[in-house]
């Protein structure tokens, strides 16, 4: 079945993720903007899903939501519940924050693993594609969103 997932780009081209400064590595305030544009990419599989992940690694001004725009509305648009609906979607991601971790900070296949231990046991055997937060190492704990294909759509 091919899924979408809806990217959202900063219209100011602002970051749309935390960043930290030299040298105590302090996070920096910062403001994402209220409109963005909108545009879809099919998925169809975990390897497309992160393919597509992969490139929005380097590109800080976008972001992906699970909901969709309704027929109707055009960009440039506001990030709220009155303009995305919820949808149904073949795909998840988990989001660990700050779950406590007293082993080797630099054994992330070890981080991982235990992260993913701490999941429902349907997550526990299959496949993800993971990607560490920001504040990873610079804020205690595991941070990392994990992302999966689902057998079906699930809401939210």
């Amino acid at each position: 079945m091919t899924d979408h997932l809806v990217l959202l780009t900063s219209t100011n081209h602002k970051p749309l993720s935390k960043t930290f400064s030299s040298p105590n590595l302090v996070e920096q305030p910062f403001s994402i903007g209220k409109d963005f544009n909108v545009t879809e990419e099919p998925v169809s599989y975990l390897q497309s899903l992160s393919k597509i992940l992969q490139r929005l690694e380097n590109d800080p001004t976008q972001t992906i939501i699970r909901g969709s725009l309704p027929e109707g509305k055009t960009n440039s648009v506001p990030r709220n519940k009155d303009t995305f609906t919820a949808t149904p979607r073949q795909w998840c991601m988990i989001d660990i924050d700050s779950l406590a971790w007293d082993g080797d900070i630099n054994d992330q296949k070890a981080m991982l693993s235990y992260a993913i231990q701490q999941l429902p046991i349907e997550f526990q055997a299959v496949d993800c594609w993971y990607l560490f937060s920001f504040s990873m190492g610079i804020k205690a704990g595991i941070r990392v969103n994990l992302w999966f294909w689902l057998e079906s759509p699930c809401s939210d």
